[in-house]
C-alpha cells in the first residue's frame, strides 16, 4: 500500500497527517495568500501521541496522510495502572497505560462505550462519546431555602470524580456529562 501525500493548502479538520515523525490531527486551519508570496498555511493541530495542540505553520509542504483506524470498544474494568477495554464483536481484550487516558479516564464507568484509535499497531488514546449517562456514588445535600437558581452543588461519580450539579439533583438520580467540559448537562428522563 503506497502511502497518500497531502498537501498544506488541502488539509482540512479532522484530517491526521505525519509531520517531523509526530502524528498529527487537524483541529481548525487558517489559508493566507498574498499577491507576491506562496499562501502561507497555519492549523491548530494536537499531537496524537502527546496529546498537545499546538499552531503549526505548514507553507508549501506535502504530508503523508496518516490513516488513523477507529475501533468501537467498551469498558471493562481498570487494572492497577492500566484500563481494560473489550471488543464486543472479537471479544479482543486491549490494555491502555492510565498515562494515555489523563482526561479520558473521568468518564470510564462500566459499561461506557468508546473508540479506540490506532496508527498501524500502535494504540494512541480513545474518544469518548459527547455525553455520558451515568450514576451518582455521592453529593451534597441541598441546601434548605436557597432559591437562587444557579447555586450549584457537589456530586461525586463512581469513579470520585468530582462535578457540580444544581441543588435539585438527589443521589439516586443519573445525569448526563459533557464529556469535553466535565459539566452537567441534565438528569437522565425515567
Amino acid at each position: 500500500m503506497s502511502d497518500e501525500i497531502v498537501h498544506a493548502k488541502d488539509l482540512r479538520p479532522g484530517n491526521t497527517f505525519i509531520n517531523r515523525n509526530a502524528l498529527f490531527e487537524v483541529i481548525e486551519n487558517f489559508f493566507n495568500k498574498t499577491a507576491m508570496r506562496e499562501g502561507i498555511v497555519k492549523c491548530k493541530v494536537k499531537n496524537l501521541r502527546t496529546g498537545t495542540i499546538t499552531i503549526e505553520v505548514l507553507t508549501g509542504g506535502k504530508f503523508t496522510k496518516a490513516i488513523i483506524e477507529t475501533v468501537d470498544m467498551i469498558f471493562s474494568y481498570q487494572d492497577g495502572d492500566n484500563y481494560v477495554f473489550i471488543n464486543s464483536k472479537t471479544f479482543e481484550l486491549i490494555e491502555i497505560p492510565s498515562s494515555k487516558l489523563k482526561w479520558e479516564k473521568n468518564f470510564l464507568l462500566d459499561g461506557v462505550e468508546i473508540k479506540v484509535q490506532k496508527y498501524n499497531d500502535e494504540i494512541l488514546g480513545v474518544k469518548l462519546p459527547d455525553q455520558i449517562i451515568c450514576a451518582l456514588k455521592d453529593c451534597e445535600d441541598a441546601v434548605q431555602g436557597n432559591t437562587v437558581k444557579s447555586i450549584q452543588k457537589k456530586a461525586w461519580l463512581m469513579n470520585d470524580f468530582e462535578i457540580l450539579v444544581p441543588q435539585f439533583v438527589k443521589k439516586t438520580d443519573r445525569i448526563i456529562i459533557n464529556t469535553k467540559t466535565g459539566e452537567y448537562v441534565g438528569r437522565e428522563s425515567k
